[in-house]
């Protein structure tokens, strides 16, 4: 069927939100904004967005929206890999974690929707990651936020499903504070672009594509969505001395990251040499590898329990996706 910019295709979600809700207020904002035809897709447990969005782009539709969690967003991102329609988000989980970082509205559909319907088309960089998991077994997925395997993976994989239903992200607290008390440091090797392996006892590594997490929170300053870049941080510490030092070495790194954005000044010698003994470890690049010596890791996508893997090679597509986004 030949494309056609006026038709809008909808793939949400049927446990977020009830599909006469989601029927009607498409229905609704689309007559506004000169979108014509909608065509709803459901997902299910066996294809959580993928086959409906790549369905959708099939039909020649001129936009998709994903309606739903960060797991649903991202399956749909991954049906619309090699095409060049738009995807809108209607945020509807627990973390929202693209939605935060794209400024789009959070628990209003109708707001949301109207980004979606009226707003400009931005061009993001898309995280493509293949991994084996603790069976042996490979897996191809795309994140748009970050992944990561150890402590933060761990602390989503102990968060309670009803309490997340019931107070949001700040379910995450909780178990935060249970893996940051009783969790482990994995043991990993990495590598970025072509350069040399790095060996590091880390609570958590992390490989971004933008820096902000649940409560407006940003980890990874110097992580631009649209910048050709992964952001990869190694969290190291151990005891009290170590985590006071990371601590400041973080909060140095956002301080940092804002005066060389005003200043374009390079990288402080003082920075320099935590990079030599860092208690906190930032790298950047296109491409990165990690193996996890001796036993698997707790592994999340976007922040979705992914199981445990035990390698995984992670690289980004420049501008790999278009998103609407408030004018």
């Amino acid at each position: 069927m030949a494309p056609s910019s006026s038709r809008v295709a909808v793939v949400y979600n049927p446990i977020k939100v009830g599909a006469d809700e989601i029927r009607r207020r498409v229905e609704s904002r689309a007559s506004r904004h000169g979108w014509t035809d909608p065509v709803f897709y459901e997902t299910t447990e066996a294809d959580p967005g993928t086959g409906q969005a790549a369905d959708a782009v099939a039909e020649g539709v001129g936009l998709v929206i994903a309606c739903g969690g960060d797991g649903t967003i991202r399956s749909v991102a991954q049906g619309l890999i090699g095409s060049s329609i738009p995807m809108g988000v209607v945020p509807l989980g627990t973390g929202n974690l693209l939605a935060r970082n794209l400024d789009i509205p959070l628990d209003a559909v109708d707001r949301a929707l109207y980004v979606a319907m009226s707003g400009r088309t931005r061009s993001i960089d898309l995280g493509e990651v293949r991994y084996t998991d603790g069976d042996g077994r490979t897996h191809d997925d795309v994140f748009l936020v970050m992944l990561g395997a150890g402590m933060d993976a761990d602390m989503i994989a102990g968060t309670d499903d009803q309490l997340k239903k019931r107070v949001g992200w700040l379910a995450y607290v909780g178990a935060f504070a249970n893996t940051l008390l009783r969790g482990h440091r994995i043991k990993v090797e990495y590598a970025l672009d072509d350069g040399e392996s790095t060996y590091a006892k880390a609570r958590t590594l992390l490989v971004a594509n933008c820096g902000m997490l649940q409560g407006g929170m940003v980890l990874l300053p110097a992580a631009v969505i649209d910048d050709g870049q992964l952001d990869v941080m190694a969290l190291r510490a151990k005891g009290v001395l170590e985590w006071t030092q990371a601590g400041a070495v973080l909060a140095q790194h956002t301080v940092r990251h804002r005066v060389r954005s005003i200043r374009g000044s390079g990288t402080p010698p003082e920075e320099r040499e935590y990079r030599r003994n860092p208690p906190v470890d930032f790298r950047q690049g296109v491409g990165m590898h990690a193996r996890i010596l001796e036993k698997p890791a707790s592994f999340q996508i976007d922040g979705e329990d992914c199981g445990t893997v035990t390698e995984f090679n992670a690289r980004i597509k420049n501008r790999g996706l278009m998103v609407r986004v408030a004018l």
